[in-house]
């Protein structure tokens, strides 16, 4: 067992910490002293592998006081290497560069975690505890040469939030910030370092990211421009409607009006289908984001219950959901938020008829258990936990909402499965992993 888990937790005490390097110098109490004795501490931690302590990451309690947030922490198998108080104090762990603390995969080998009491900002207004915490990153920063910066998170050699690790490397994207770039700002102004807002971030545009920022279309002198298209409306023959559940000029051809233009991507395997909601209540202004986005859905299903299609051929590959563009048919449905899905049954019908016509046809099943398998009727949501890829991605349900793919697989004669119950969910496969709680 190493030092975290034998640390003098019922004590009470402050460690004398060394004053040799690597060692911060401020008392510090025992961050296991926050537990309830007898509470479990086992597997909390793990020797490093060597690797060079690079950086640190910003996390705080999002409101929840010190032993709170450390009890939640611990029952979850989370914990992070120091943590300041309202009033200042610090609890924190011995050889914080020996111990692997897991508080953001991706980033754990190398970074020590540090958090303080409170939510977003507040630390700002609190002086105690901003000095003792401005002292605590300074004197880690020293001790491990680590720059006052936070411009390449790839690196791990600087200093980041929690919530730049998130949109990088996902695992616990919550949609709250936590760490807070006003805090970073903070301490990285103040400390001589160099602050860089979202998009001055290192490869902030590249493909790598979970959490994708899309890069505004320019031209020269980067004076913006709209993306050009290959097909669709105005741009290609009308083509002739080949699915009985859409809609149809009286010669059989797609309603050219209601096209969108897009550029090919090839074809799909048709052995699924994704759902979405537009968070848009109007068909026209769907259609001017999609284009102006240079992304495409097979499908739109409008307010008043028709269904058109998009693309020039309704296995042509969409643009929609990351991991699953290959394979599935891609099907946005108008409305702002779930509810107003659920209250427009007119539409409901319309797409569940669209849903049972593309599953006949392709004979793939009528159920959303295993989104691995692209062989079912998913949500967008569910895509996003798995693959990430969303510039809109927070983990929160609803695209178009879980209820809604209820009411849509139960109508259908399919089955619906839980979040809980899809397969392998608690897995470290997932890009949001299945937990209650994250530090």
């Amino acid at each position: 067992m190493i030092a975290i888990l034998t640390v003098r937790c019922n004590a009470g005490q402050p460690v004398a910490p060394e004053t040799a390097e690597g060692k911060i110098q401020e008392p510090t109490f025992p961050i296991l002293s926050l537990l309830k004795p007898g509470e479990n501490t086992a597997d909390l931690s793990s020797p490093r592998k060597g690797n060079k302590t690079k950086g640190i990451l910003l996390h705080h309690t999002r409101g929840l006081s010190p032993e709170e947030y450390i009890r939640k922490s611990a029952a979850g198998g989370w914990l992070v290497h120091y943590l300041v108080d309202r009033s200042g104090k610090i609890y924190g762990t011995e050889d914080p560069d020996k111990i692997r603390l897991k508080a953001a995969p991706k980033t754990d080998e190398e970074v020590i975690h540090v958090s303080w009491e409170g939510n977003r900002d507040e630390i700002l207004k609190r002086p105690l505890q901003k000095k003792a915490f401005l002292k605590l990153v300074r004197r880690i920063a020293s001790d491990y040469k680590i720059p006052f910066t936070n411009y390449d998170i790839d690196s791990k050699n600087g200093i980041f939030t929690h919530s730049q690790a998130k949109k990088r490397y996902g695992r616990f994207l919550d949609g709250g910030e936590c760490g807070s770039e006003n805090v970073l700002k903070t301490i990285l102004e103040e400390s001589g370092g160099k602050y860089y807002s979202e998009t001055e971030w290192k490869e902030r545009f590249g493909p790598d990211w979970v959490l994708r920022r899309e890069k505004p279309f320019s031209g020269p002198a980067g004076e913006p421009r709209e993306p050009t298209y290959d097909k669709g409306r105005g741009v290609t023959p009308t083509p002739k409607a080949e699915l009985e559940t859409i809609e149809k000029t009286q010669d059989g051809l797609l309603p050219e009006e209601r096209r969108l233009r897009y550029n090919h991507r090839g074809t799909i395997s048709a052995d699924c289908v994704v759902l979405h909601f537009t968070a848009i209540s109007d068909y026209n202004a769907t259609l001017n984001v999609l284009e102006k986005r240079n992304l495409s859905a097979t499908f739109l299903a409008d307010k008043d219950g028709k269904i058109y299609q998009l693309l020039d051929h309704h296995l042509h590959a969409a643009a929609a959901a990351t991991g699953t563009n290959r394979n599935c048919f891609q099907v946005e449905i108008v409305g702002k938020d779930t509810e107003m899905l659920l209250g427009n049954p007119k539409q409901t019908e319309a797409v569940a008829k669209l849903v049972k016509e593309l599953s006949r046809k392709y004979e793939f099943p009528l159920n959303n258990k295993s989104i691995e398998r692209l062989n079912g009727v998913y949500s967008h949501t569910q895509a996003k936990k798995k693959w990430g890829g969303s510039i809109f991605l927070d983990a929160q349900d609803f695209d178009p909402g879980e209820p809604y793919m209820k009411r849509i697989l139960e109508s259908v004669g399919g089955t619906f499965y839980e979040e809980k119950d899809w397969q392998d969910r608690k897995s470290e496969d997932w890009i949001l992993l299945h937990t209650d709680f994250q530090p």
